[in-house]
């Protein structure tokens, strides 16, 4: 995958991490439910979670894939 910012060939992961991951527009504490706007990527207390991403090394960007997650909107 090319980065969509400098267009440097992207290499191709994971994204790990614990609990709960969500998109927000402002960083606040996250509860079980998101709020208004916001997207729960991933939300289990007591599982690691992964998502497909890829990242460029070259501008510091993480594209990440949630289009195969079960997601909650607020």
């Amino acid at each position: 995958m090319k980065c969509p910012y400098c267009n440097n060939e992207m290499e191709q992961g994971l994204l790990q991490g614990m609990r709960r991951i969500a998109w927000v527009k402002k960083q606040h504490k996250l509860s079980l439910l998101p709020e208004q706007d916001e997207i729960m990527l991933e939300n289990n207390s007591f599982s690691d979670f992964t998502l497909s991403a890829s990242i460029c090394k070259k501008c510091k960007k993480i594209v990440v894939d949630y289009g195969d997650k079960d997601i909650q909107e607020g």
